[in-house]
């Protein structure tokens, strides 16, 4: 530059040190890595491992969803089974279950929230059952009515016979569990609406009574049945057989609609038919 010419202002940019208001920039800091076998979980989008709650309930979910996740629930389902045949519902523990079924207090929680839940479940199954016995077989269409009702009535009983600890449970509990008491409700109702339809197609064929009321009669009928097997193989009723118990039962069933092995013409024509 020449001599005696006017020299340009350089700006300079202060230092931190010369000048206390003014902060340091920071260097960007490395994102963290994520810990040894950590990619071993479940990971978010961003390709983290999840913490907290709802990282628990969706490895929960996955847990439940494999096929040895649901071998595990029918084990703990099974063995609260026989927890509560064996002690009661009140007597029963979460940790009665678990060590019945082998597996960690963990797990049970991984599948139910508590022992009224997965009681829930196994009276659910065992009502499925009872209801699955009363279902009409191919062969019943070949049968009368009267040898029809007393295949129905027996495969009940052994039915009931066969779960007789988890449904009388059942019938205590309505009384002290809200969802439960409801279920019972609407498998009674379930119940009567099915013995009610039945004697209807017996009435229409000429086979029963066509002066009874289906409805009411269907409930009587429902009551009388499922007391009776609950004093036969609960309450420890004696003074009279299984097999005296199945005969009586028919016999009120039969008496009770009038129910016929063949069509009475004065009945089909009430019917219309």
């Amino acid at each position: 530059m020449a001599d005696g010419a006017p020299r340009a202002r350089q700006r300079t940019r202060p230092e931190a040190a010369a000048n206390p208001k003014v902060r340091p920039r920071r260097a960007p800091a490395a994102a963290a890595e994520p810990a040894a076998g950590a990619s071993d979980g479940p990971r978010t989008r961003g390709g983290w491992t999840p913490v907290g709650t709802a990282a628990d309930r969706r490895a929960a979910h996955e847990e439940r969803s494999t096929a040895r996740g649901q071998q595990t629930r029918r084990q703990i389902v099974a063995a609260a089974r026989r927890v509560f045949e064996r002690v009661g519902f009140v007597d029963a523990s979460v940790d009665d279950i678990v060590v019945e079924a082998g597996v960690a207090r963990g797990s049970f929680y991984t599948y139910f929230t508590s022992k009224v839940e997965v009681f829930r479940v196994v009276t659910a199954e065992v009502s499925d059952q009872i209801d699955a016995a009363l279902v009409s077989r191919p062969d019943d269409e070949r049968l009368d009515p009267v040898d029809t009702l007393a295949r129905s009535n027996g495969r009940y009983m052994v039915a009931y016979r066969d779960n007789a600890r988890v449904y009388a449970l059942l019938e205590q509990m309505a009384h002290a569990d809200p969802e439960t008491l409801a279920r019972f409700v609407a498998r009674r109702g379930a119940d009567i609406e099915r013995v009610a339809a039945t004697i209807r197609r017996w009435q229409a064929r000429g086979v029963a009574d066509p002066t009874v009321d289906p409805v009411p009669t269907a409930a009587a009928l429902v009551s009388l049945t499922r007391h009776l097997c609950f004093w036969l193989y609960v309450g420890g009723d004696l003074g009279y057989t299984e097999a005296q118990a199945a005969d009586t039962l028919q016999d009120v069933w039969v008496r009770t609609v009038d129910l016929r092995r063949t069509p009475n013409r004065k009945w089909l024509a009430a019917a219309g038919r």
